[in-house]
């Protein structure tokens, strides 16, 4: 038992105990030999002799003490300490952060504006792609793990389950880690994973934050999985701007090769969304409370927080980023004995995993079988040659681009949807999230580089002008004409008959 007072290493002494976790607490202590105040995450002992637990935390000290970036809470030390009475106890010590966790945030607002939460996710972005190119994953990107400074800076913390070259042996093939509320669909498929799959989580984020409720809730982690997998989330409120809408579809793209290819240019949209600068200082419209707050935040209120007088949505969704839907169950000082607790654990994520694979088999059977509504049309007959034939491969083997058909839509879409038709060499030139042109057009070989020119502001007159950036519609008229559109192209942005 870990009390105030006591010393880690004959060198930290804890003051107090400031957070519960899924794997220990976290207590504010003073570092004893240079006299600075630190976050102390000290491993539960129950935990030591269980096979995994203390090689993920030892994985997680190696993983951020590689990672240098002001978003991301620095690591400090990492050490096992013996106990009095015998035993031994794990511990991480971590920069100290002043301030609360996004969830402390949203369970006492509500929900925020597009000017205040998108300065935030863009911060969080620029942290991601920091650890993207050390080649760390970080695998749970959560409202909890986002700490916000009084100063409006914002850090991204506990990486207990990233996934990188230090510690990418110690996660089997094909499990199953993350908060469900917040996992992409790859992730909860067990496909291995890459940075779209946090730019995905931090997209889930900004629509809670947006509509101040997750796109998808439920008690069960397989059905919420499976929603990531196949459900498009329900509309934000009216309220939320245009660029937001557009912003949160990005991110929320199923098919990774859609979503933002970098967090740094998820960071840079999120930051044009909201009319500012790519890469400029953000000035916190509301500043956090000084409130001390650590990487393993996790508030547990006794009742639902009341929304907000005047608000256009309900209360946030239910516990927030804290429900029994974690993948990678939390662990309280009550938990069984090591050995029953993991049969326990191994047959939840065993069987999760065996029925979302079960599932995804049978779907992908029903959809080989009838041919999947967007190759079939009432008749029977495939429309994926008939497409391919009018917006794409003639027998010369060229693809044929039209430019009027990918106006205005999101960058990012279109350099799918080119690739879908066979490009190889497909790049965005410029910031913004609309798509104002592609170079060069009309038939082309499928080896010729391709660019599609990114803008700030929509195309006047553009084919697609009517419609915002992510609507999965097909194109409207050109000209302003009022009939239906006789097409359905570019193919890849889900554009159905």
């Amino acid at each position: 038992m870990m009390t105030p007072g006591m010393k880690l290493g004959g060198r930290y002494r804890l003051d107090e105990r400031i957070a519960t976790g899924g794997m220990g607490d976290v207590w504010r202590a003073t570092d004893e030999v240079l006299g600075r105040e630190v976050a102390a995450k000290v491993l539960l002992p129950s935990l030591l002799n269980e096979p995994g637990f203390i090689e993920r935390f030892r994985g997680e000290a190696r993983v951020v003490a590689t990672l240098t970036h002001p978003n991301i809470v620095r690591v400090y030390d990492y050490g096992e300490s013996p106990l009095q009475g015998g035993g031994q106890v794990a511990y991480l010590v971590m920069e100290f952060v002043s301030g609360e966790s996004l969830t402390a945030r949203l369970q006492r607002e509500g929900r925020l504006s597009a000017e205040q939460a998108l300065p935030i996710v863009a911060q969080a972005a620029e942290a991601l792609d920091a650890a993207h190119q050390a080649g760390v994953v970080h695998r749970d990107v959560k409202p909890g793990n986002l700490l916000l400074q009084p100063n409006g800076t914002v850090m991204l913390t506990d990486f207990g389950i990233a996934r990188s070259a230090l510690t990418g042996g110690l996660t089997q093939a094909g499990s199953v880690l993350g908060t469900a509320a917040y996992i992409s669909p790859e992730q909860a498929s067990g496909n291995p994973v890459t940075g779209q799959s946090d730019v995905y989580s931090l997209g889930i984020v900004a629509y809670q934050c947006l509509a101040g409720r997750r796109p998808f809730d439920s008690d069960n982690p397989v059905e919420l999985a499976m929603r990531h997998m196949n459900d498009e989330p329900p509309p934000l409120p009216d309220d939320v701007p245009e660029t937001a809408r557009a912003f949160v579809a990005s991110a929320l793209a199923k098919d990774p090769a859609q979503r933002f290819a970098t967090g740094e240019a998820m960071a840079q949209a999120a930051r044009v969304a909201v009319g500012l600068a790519p890469g400029s200082p953000v000035t916190p419209t509301s500043p956090a409370p000084a409130v001390t707050d650590t990487s393993m935040t996790v508030p547990a209120p006794a009742q639902q927080p009341m929304a907000p007088r005047g608000s256009a949505t309900p209360p946030p969704g239910r516990g927030l980023d804290v429900d029994p839907t974690s993948l990678n169950p939390e662990v309280s000082p009550h938990t069984p004995a090591p050995a029953q607790r993991r049969n326990k654990m191994l047959l939840m994520v065993a069987g999760a995993t065996l029925l979302v694979v079960v599932l995804v088999a049978t779907v992908w059977a029903i959809a080989a079988g009838t041919g999947g509504e967007d190759q079939a049309g009432d008749d029977g007959k495939d429309k994926t040659s008939e497409s391919k034939q009018s917006d794409g491969e003639e027998d010369d083997g060229k693809i044929e681009i039209k430019t009027e058909d990918y106006l205005n839509k999101p960058p990012q879409q279109v350099k799918a949807a080119l690739e879908k038709l066979g490009f190889e060499k497909v790049t965005v030139d410029g910031i913004g999230l609309y798509t104002s042109d592609i170079t060069p057009d009309g038939k082309q070989d499928p080896t010729t580089p391709i660019k599609v020119s990114a803008s700030r502001t929509r195309v006047e007159g553009g084919d697609n002008g009517s419609q915002t950036p992510g609507d999965t519609g097909g194109p409207s008229q050109s000209g302003g004409g009022t009939g239906p559109s006789k097409s359905c192209k570019p193919p890849g942005l889900g554009c159905k008959p």
